[in-house]
């Protein structure tokens, strides 16, 4: 059976004005135009469904049985299908699902966290770490509604992606470490115990390959699967870690560590935000994105020069300039 739309449009004009030419002008047709698309209708149901009469179109017993479900059914269509999501942030109760590391959520979850409930009180977000082709099944559902971080994995056409930053790796040692000053040596970084993190994140595979590719040796006293023990070992001890460089950022806040440059400039790897195809329209999804976008302009302004040298602020340096 060939029944769309138009025709049940053309079904409910006729019914409710009892003649065609009104219910042409109703529609915006030409009166033959519809009476092309009544014959249409009648041949497809089978019947007659309207009798012209003295006092107008009149419908027949099938067409009176058929009027409260085409009404339903345009209905239905016109407010569920035809009109375009809404999203309302100040009411919704929605809960969100982020995949993230756990550096991803020390970093970028308090902005969207204060940002969202500013805005969006009733909101609520769940940080979910999953192996790569699980999360690519898990956002294809919608099951996952965005990745943040260092995702090499995903990719094809079924993901969109915007660039977030570019970071790299900085040192932290123990702040009065009666070995090193402001920037290890080669000599230091080789025989000084290393604490190493061995994280389900993939952005230390970037800095592993790195040493091996230079050829550059280190003596590892612990392996960790943990970054926030690190600040914590490194403060009791004289080992020394190497971690994503905005970690050790947020780390050098605490008294007896600080940050400390490498003997080499270090790799870097590129942070993304990611979302499947199917949401790329969706109004809840987009407001989530403009929500976690905002979040990098206050990152940003804290940014580094690659190696863990503080950046001086834009305004600082137009004025030096």
């Amino acid at each position: 059976m060939n029944l769309d739309l138009h025709l049940l449009q053309v079904f409910l004009a006729i019914h409710e004005r009892r003649n065609v030419g009104e219910a042409a002008a109703a529609l915006g047709m030409s009166q033959p135009g519809l009476s092309t698309a009544l014959a249409r209708l009648r041949r497809t149901l089978n019947d007659p469904l309207f009798v012209k009469t003295a006092r107008g179109m009149e419908p027949t017993s099938r067409a009176r049985a058929l009027v409260a479900p085409i009404r339903a059914i345009v209905h239905s269509i016109n407010s569920d299908l035809l009109v375009a999501p809404d999203f309302v942030p100040a009411s919704s109760t929605r809960e969100f699902k982020i995949a993230l590391s756990d550096i991803g959520e020390g970093i970028y979850l308090p902005f969207a966290v204060r940002n969202i409930q500013e805005t969006a009180p009733g909101v609520s977000l769940k940080s979910v770490f999953m192996p790569p082709r699980q999360l690519e099944e898990e956002m294809a559902a919608g099951r996952v509604d965005l990745a943040i971080g260092y995702f090499p994995d995903i990719k094809g056409g079924q993901f969109f992606q915007r660039r977030i930053g570019l970071h790299s790796f900085a040192c932290l040692v123990r702040r009065d470490h009666p070995e090193v000053t402001e920037q290890l040596t080669m000599k230091q970084f080789g025989e000084l115990g290393h604490v190493v993190v061995e994280a389900p994140a993939r952005s230390q595979e970037v800095f592993e390959i790195f040493l091996k590719q230079n050829q550059v040796q280190r003596h590892v006293v612990l392996r960790t699967p943990h970054f926030m023990s690190v600040p914590v070992i490194v403060a009791g001890s004289s080992a020394i870690s190497v971690v994503p460089q905005a970690l050790a950022d947020f780390f050098v806040f605490q008294p007896d560590i600080r940050q400390v440059r490498l003997p080499f400039v270090p790799p870097t790897f590129q942070v993304n935000l990611y979302w499947h195809r199917s949401v790329q329209l969706d109004p809840a999804n987009q407001w989530l994105r403009e929500i976690i976008m905002s979040c990098f302009d206050v990152i940003r302004q804290r940014g580094y020069d690659r190696n863990g040298k503080r950046r001086k602020p834009a305004a600082a340096r137009s004025a030096k300039a």
